[in-house]
């Protein structure tokens, strides 16, 4: 934390861990396919596109790899340089298990690589191509809130999830997905992913009594 907010204190509050203990899940394989939905604001790019891959890299597999979208560069760019930010700090270095080092011609904010083939790339919706594929296929905020109400929008970003991201997978067998967003129409990724069945923990500002939050309530920490 006080590599990438020095200055400003930690808040810990529940639905933190709670997010971990489902990232944790992806990581395992005991979730496949999820989807993370929760306002701005608390926490959402930096435990998912920041954290998690140094913790994957760090205390789990340094050969993993991961894409990571979203609908703006700046902010694809913005999470993927914070990454890189923790993972060559001297502090990640002591606490880490496996000695992660950065190929030297590979070490971009687009894209960095270990020397043990793992790599981040970061991308925008409309981007990546037909190249590149990864581990975990991660999505964050796939479409603009000015924008959702843009038919053309959101079935630009949609397109791009199904046809391409959802498309990167190294293997069929063990390459997860992870769409982490704020609601912003019935008809917006997430909607489309809790149709298609994804897993998912939806973390509302104001929770409706007796709604589920979670396809996995055992996942959540415990006295939730």
């Amino acid at each position: 934390w006080h590599l990438v907010e020095p200055g400003r204190s930690f808040i810990p509050n529940w639905h933190i861990e709670a997010i971990c203990l489902f990232l944790e899940a992806l990581t395992r394989l005991d979730i496949q396919r999820l989807v993370i939905n929760i306002p701005p604001g608390f926490m959402k790019s930096l435990s998912s596109c920041v954290f998690f891959p140094a913790w994957c890299w760090g205390l789990e597999n340094p050969s993993l790899r991961f894409i990571f979208g979203s609908y703006s560069g700046a902010l694809a760019l913005r999470d993927s340089t914070k990454c890189r930010r923790v993972i060559q700090s001297p502090w990640f270095e002591s606490v880490a298990r496996f000695p992660i080092v950065l190929q030297a011609d590979q070490n971009l904010k687009t894209k960095f690589e270990n020397t043990q083939t793992g790599f981040r790339l970061a991308t925008s919706v409309g981007g990546l191509g037909t190249g590149g594929r990864a581990d975990f296929i991660c999505c964050d905020d796939p479409l603009k809130a000015s924008e959702a109400e843009s038919e053309l929008a959101r079935s630009y970003s949609l397109d791009w999830w199904t046809n391409t991201m959802s498309t990167r997978g190294s293997d069929p067998r063990s390459a997860r997905f992870l769409v982490i967003a704020q609601r912003l129409h019935y008809e917006d990724i997430p909607g489309w992913c809790l149709k298609q069945g994804y897993d998912y923990l939806i973390l509302p500002a104001e929770r409706v009594k007796g709604e589920p939050i979670t396809s996995r309530p055992d996942l959540l920490p415990p006295g939730l």
